[in-house]
């Protein structure tokens, strides 16, 4: 590389760092992600306890044993500055319900948030290496960073505390080792590959079908005769090795592990309320409004490469179609599901727009060629500007104060001490020291009679419980029936409207209040 791509190289990778650290306070010390907290028990109790054992795995444990290990640094600066005096002293968050919790020490959240930010960079400059490496441009390999620094659903998740971006990172790390595989066919490459494998199926089950990865690659480079190539069978030694290198437990507490692991299959077969059904349909739109016409020009190169039977587009395309295909068995949709395709699809995009300028360059007369380079400048101008003008968007709402924060303060401010209080999923934060407080998933769960009987005060409703059904109704009749209902017979308190969200606070039945 030259200097200039040199320089050109760590600006994207501060830029993708920038972009993904931007917004990473948001919702403390509130704790509005529902996949976040559970993570976070877990892994300041493994490093507390140092019980190694999580005794969960609705996903595998690597992401869980990296976010532990960040507290050892964690720990010996808090104890070095007086913060701490033992590992017990670490606050645990305070959980009330589903996306309803608060955290006494924020800088665990930010801990857990900027390690995931790491890893969301890193799977820039690793799309950047396997770029490069698969087509022997640097320029390949810059744009399709460049790409991935914007990429609206990339820059999302890698703020959070679960294990996507873990997947992504080594999913990435997969497929630049099989490029290596595909170019050159050193050994270390087949143990790269395999033991990427293993970590990527380590950070979720979903991430088995990057195996196909260096088993492909092997067998572009060798044809049929690479069943005697004894390397082959390295990289499927190292794999299953890396996988319980890392989700250990899977066979030391194996009746746990098949138990959450076959519950996770059977959930998204099954179906999640405001996640299922129109799957094709629901992936297509999203990849078209959030993502862009990106997905068009990747179309376009993958029909280029199949036209000319181009082995680098089979390896390239094999995981991203394979992957598409397989979640769309799923009932369950959702964008963490195909985030682990986008970067490879962005990959094909890249290499599209790189070849047709090189081809513009040839044109004649001259002028055409650059008024042609000039068109195409323009045209990949909008195509970055498309998925980051949504990361801002989707940014700055992260970060605005919402209903829930409001509601919580008013709630603080207005109503009586001890008063008893039901609520559901994704309401905002209360004291339990200042209210009598009862977790519901969906307050239309128990009849109004019940509320009554049970003395309640209060019933507080949130957008993000309710919502789901009244986006589609004709899915969920009878959910919309019963908050309608509700919302009816109820004595409407206060409702905020703050940030797109809406959290709504009415009077228990009168009954419940001896009238």
């Amino acid at each position: 590389m030259t200097t200039k791509e040199k320089l050109l190289l760590a600006g994207i990778l501060l830029v993708a760092l920038g972009f993904r650290l931007w917004g990473i306070q948001f919702g403390l010390p509130s704790l509005y992600h529902p996949d976040e907290v559970n993570k976070v028990e877990i892994a300041q109790t493994m490093f507390k306890t140092g019980d190694l054992d999580p005794d969960y795995f609705l996903k595998p444990t690597l992401f869980i044993y990296l976010n532990a290990a960040a507290y050892i640094p964690y720990y010996i600066a808090g104890k070095l500055s007086g913060v701490f005096q033992v590992p017990a002293d670490i606050p645990q968050p305070l959980v009330l319900g589903l996306s309803i919790g608060w955290t006494p020490m924020p800088t665990t959240f930010l801990l857990g948030r900027s390690l995931t930010v790491l890893f969301g960079t890193g799977a820039v400059f690793l799309l950047f290496l396997a770029g490069r490496q698969l087509t022997g441009s640097t320029a390949v390999g810059l744009l399709t960073a460049l790409m991935m620094t914007v990429s609206s659903t990339n820059v999302t998740h890698s703020r959070y505390i679960t294990e996507n971006t873990y997947l992504v990172f080594f999913i990435l790390l997969t497929f630049w080792a099989s490029v290596l595989i595909y170019h050159k066919g050193k050994t270390y490459h087949y143990v790269l590959a395999g033991a990427a494998a293993g970590l990527t199926i380590s950070s979720k089950y979903t991430g088995g079908l990057v195996l196909l990865l260096p088993v492909l690659a092997h067998f572009l480079r060798f044809g049929w005769p690479g069943f005697r190539q004894r390397n082959l069978y390295l990289a499927l030694f190292f794999c299953p090795l890396a996988f319980l290198a890392t989700t250990p437990f899977a066979v030391l507490n194996f009746q746990k592990f098949w138990s959450d692991m076959t519950y996770e299959a059977g959930h998204y077969s099954t179906g999640h309320a405001g996640m299922e059904g129109n799957v094709l349909r629901w992936y297509l739109v999203y990849l078209w409004y959030i993502e862009g016409p990106i997905i068009l020009v990747a179309l376009l190169e993958l029909a280029r490469g199949i036209y000319h039977r181009s082995k680098p587009t089979l390896l390239l395309a094999a995981f991203p179609a394979i992957y598409f295909v397989f979640i769309n068995s799923f009932v369950v949709r959702n964008d963490r599901t195909i985030l682990p395709m986008i970067p490879l699809v962005l990959l094909l995009a890249a290499i599209f727009i790189v070849r047709t300028g090189g081809w513009l360059q040839q044109l004649q007369p001259k002028r055409w060629a650059q008024s042609g380079i000039v068109l195409l400048a323009a045209l990949t101008v909008g195509l970055l500007a498309w998925p980051a003008a949504h990361a801002v968007r989707s940014t700055r709402a992260m970060l605005m104060v919402d209903s829930r924060e409001t509601a919580r303060v008013w709630i603080e401010q207005n109503l009586p001490p001890g008063s008893k209080i039901a609520y559901e999923a994704y309401a905002p934060y209360m004291e339990p020291a200042r209210f009598l407080l009862h977790y519901v998933n969906n307050v239309p769960d128990h009849p109004l009679a019940w509320y009554a009987a049970e003395d309640f005060d209060y019933l507080v409703f949130s957008k993000g419980a309710y919502a789901r059904y009244y986006r589609e109704p004709d899915r969920y009749p009878g959910q919309v029936a019963a908050y309608d209902y509700f919302f009816a017979q109820l004595t409407e308190v206060k409702i905020f409207t703050d940030g797109g969200t809406e959290v709504r606070i009415y009077r228990a039945p009168p009954a419940a209040n001896g009238e």
